[in-house]
């Protein structure tokens, strides 16, 4: 029976491997690999964590050289004719958490593999936190299935699904991330690797990347300006597309979207492959999305809908020391604003507000009338790596962004010509060294650039002066590993400066100039204290300069239907933040992450809602300026899964925030309010003879409290909302028509059409949020 089940594992192993082995001899034939008659050993065995019993059939593999081996009956394994240098080895087994440690070899070595147990992998990818050899700050990951259950839905409203994650929004169309509290130019998100640039200065600017074309999203909590920027004091998000195929054929998907609520459609489509005789790769994606008003439980959201059309191009070509990517993206959306929020005059706007339905409600409509904004993203990015021999890779990214906001008001309607026409031109590079594991000790060095031209139309709003923002940066980040142990640190210097151009009444032009000297700095550290606990914590060091729109915004925000002012006085935001994590993991019955943080930031910034409303000839609207004020932001995630019985878990994803002006020792304005969600979900069996695989059943809801740091300081004009509580629901499966897969999946929001209004949405002043929505999903592998 021991036999018989080696050789079974032996098999199935096999043939993930053969076509390794295969790439790997023809790389020998063509003569690619100068390390093949080189003398030195790898070798040892691979060990459960706990028990340390050797596992039978696991699968070692070197990344760099393509090579792969499988343990023996005993857990041994043996790597052979290995040259002097640094090597990552990716280590398998199943029903166990892969690893991926890093060794460097001068003389032959005999290196002990231990894996954990993983929970997680029964039928489901469920999101996690770091793990000891991530790194030290608190990290979550959008992946799998629960990646798939937010497909249909804008990128700040998938982010949700990870704790201490929440959204700003306005109205039912525009979502962006907060976390920790924290969001706007403080949250960095990185799209395939280029920083994503636009007008994301608005609460009400969503990002412009298509979460359809993602495989998955991280999001790294906390400042860590070291690596993506010295302004990423709230965090960075990272939007991940699946790597190129490196096999040659082709294949691709199909997947279909339908939502109740808004009557949205969706269609997305993909295809990617390899030629056979180049080492060249490439991808298609592209989806459309059109979606009606959308409806709260008691009536029409008039004028909420939206249409979205994406197009990504990827194209790869990838040599064992070189390899080099080109990437294009389209991304096109026009998005209706809510009627009833943009009044004529200021005694109709004092009765619209906190009103318990809107006076215009109308009906259901796919027509997107006036007020409304029309963007347009254009994002190509050239990336290319060498490997400098053993010392490490050198790594080259250019991106050249265009973003073209074009706003339409209600009351003063001019034909077809727009009255706010920004576009906003992005040149970014980043050069970056990686060095590979020398004594413990790997890391990377690198310089990064930003160009930025900022202009408007002419005969349109001046919301948003003219400016040209160039931005030099460089920083190292190094790490240390041995054993249980890990120490990673990093500094930044960022030189901004920032050129204005803008009209005023009485002074005529002038040309204000800025310049801001931003350092970022960070330590953290890792221990592995065993039977499944990881403990850490992480320092950082932030500070951000001012957005040209933070200092000189002066007029109608026709989207957020305010009238917004900036202030020239501000000076950078310095931000020291603390965060300790303590992670439970490869248990199998529970596991969990709980992180502490605390977070002072001198000089914050934010926008303050005026008791006061303005006037003018585009109608009545909210008055809102930025201030700055020191303040201090502290808080707790939460999240676990406990295993009730083999099919049927619990899980929990509690978060809280608190903020405080440290100087007024007052509240401050768009705070995240606690909130919690609980999910039971039960995974079917498989069952040989059905056509059903991979099935499950989620039941859940989620709490949010009423934020009750809150008063007439921080909320002049309407008092914070009520808590609500939302019902919510998933089920999906697997189903099998001969060869041909398909995927069905169907995810129910505030099943019970509770109404609510949510304290982070612009428009709760107006209306409602959304009612009972229920996504139907369809995926068609090809």
């Amino acid at each position: 029976m021991f036999r018989s089940k080696f050789i079974f594992l032996l098999l199935w192993q096999l043939l993930l491997i053969t076509p390794l082995a295969v790439a790997q001899e023809q790389l020998y034939l063509d003569g690619d690999n100068p390390e093949q008659d080189c003398g030195l050993t790898l070798s040892g065995k691979v060990l459960d964590h706990d028990t340390r019993e050797p596992l039978i059939g696991a699968t070692i593999y070197i990344e760099e050289l393509q090579r792969g081996t499988l343990s023996d009956e005993y857990g041994n394994y043996h790597f052979h004719h290995l040259c002097r240098g640094s090597y990552t080895l990716k280590v398998t087994y199943i029903g166990y958490v892969t690893e991926r440690p890093s060794l460097r070899m001068t003389t032959s070595t005999v290196r002990n593999l231990t894996l954990h147990i993983d929970a997680q992998q029964l039928e489901a990818v469920e999101i996690t936190g770091s793990r000891l050899q991530e790194q030290a700050q608190a990290t979550e990951t959008l992946q799998g299935r629960e990646l798939a259950e937010t497909r249909g839905l804008s990128l700040g409203e998938s982010l949700k699904k990870l704790t201490g994650v929440s959204s700003v929004q306005t109205g039912p169309t525009v979502s962006k991330p907060v976390i920790h509290g924290l969001f706007g130019n403080r949250v960095v998100i990185m799209n395939n690797g280029v920083r994503h640039e636009s007008q994301q200065w608005g609460n009400e600017h969503a990002p412009e990347i298509d979460p359809l074309n993602a495989q998955q999203m991280r999001v790294i909590k906390g400042a860590a300006g070291v690596r993506y920027g010295s302004d990423a004091i709230g965090g960075i998000v990272l939007v991940e597309p699946s790597p190129l195929p490196d096999s040659a054929g082709i294949s691709g998907e199909v997947t279909l979207i339908g939502s109740t609520n808004n009557r949205m459609g969706t269609v997305a489509g993909m295809a990617e492959g390899r030629l056979r005789q180049l080492p060249l790769s490439w991808r298609l994606h592209t989806s459309v999305k059109k979606a009606g008003s959308a409806q709260a439980p008691r009536y029409n959201l008039d004028n909420t809908g939206f249409e979205e059309q994406n197009l990504a191009a990827t194209l790869g070509y990838k040599r064992q020391h070189f390899g080099a990517e080109l990437y294009y993206s389209y991304f096109h959306t026009k998005l209706g604003f809510l009627s009833s929020a943009h009044i004529g005059n200021l005694t109709d706007l004092a009765n619209a507000i906190g009103r318990e339905q809107p006076e215009e409600t109308g009906s259901f409509t796919y027509t997107i009338a006036r007020p409304y904004q029309d963007v347009t993203h254009h994002l190509l990015k050239a990336k290319a790596f060498y490997q400098t021999g053993e010392a490490g890779e050198l790594q080259f990214t250019y991106g050249l962004q265009q973003n073209v906001r074009q706003e339409y008001d209600r009351h003063r309607n001019t034909g077809d010509r727009p009255q706010l026409d920004l576009d906003l031109q992005t040149h970014t590079t980043e050069l970056v060294w990686e060095h590979k594991p020398v004594a413990n000790l790997s890391g990377s060095v690198g310089v990064s650039t930003i160009w930025q031209n900022n202009t408007y139309a002419a005969n349109t709003r001046p919301l948003l002066p003219y400016f040209i923002n160039t931005t030099i940066g460089a920083f190292i980040s190094e790490k240390w590993r041995k054993d249980n142990l890990q120490l990673e640190a990093g500094i930044r210097y960022d030189n901004k400066s920032l050129d204005i151009k803008r009209w005023n009444r009485t002074e005529g032009v002038l040309r204000p100039s800025y310049t801001f000297h931003n350092f970022s700095g960070s330590f953290g550290a890792l221990y592995d204290l065993g039977y499944h606990v990881t403990l850490s914590a992480n320092v950082g060091y932030a500070s951000r300069a001012p957005h040209a729109y933070e200092l000189f915004a002066n007029g109608l925000h026709n989207s957020a239907a305010s009238f917004e002012r900036g202030n020239p006085e501000l000076i950078s935001e310095d931000a020291v933040n603390t965060m300790a994590t303590l992670n439970y993991h490869s248990n199998p019955r529970l596991n969990g992450e709980l992180s502490l943080y605390y977070n002072t930031i001198n000089n914050y910034i934010y926008l303050q809602i005026l008791p006061d409303y303005a006037l003018g000839i585009g109608g009545a609207y909210l008055q809102a300026e930025y201030m700055q004020a020191d303040a201090r932001f502290w808080g707790a995630d939460l999240n676990f899964d406990y295993a009730l019985t083999n099919r049927l878990t619990l899980n929990n994803k509690t978060s809280l925030v608190y903020a405080k002006n440290r100087e007024t020792d007052s509240y401050l304005p768009f705070i995240t309010p606690g909130r919690t969600d609980n999910t039971l979900r039960y995974s079917f069996e498989n069952r040989s003879a059905s056509r059903l695989s991979d099935s499950y059943l989620a039941l859940g809801g989620l709490y949010v409290g009423r934020q009750g740091r809150s008063d007439a300081q921080s909320d002049p004009v309407l008092a914070a909302p009520d808590a609500y509580f939302l019902l919510h629901a998933e089920a999906g499966t697997q189903l099998q028509f001969g060869k041909q897969q398909v995927e069905l999946g169907i995810v129910g929001s505030n099943l019970l059409n509770t109404s609510y209004r949510d304290y982070q949405n612009r428009l709760r002043y107006f209306a409602d949020e959304m009612g009972r929505m229920i996504m139907f999903r369809i995926k068609v592998p090809l």
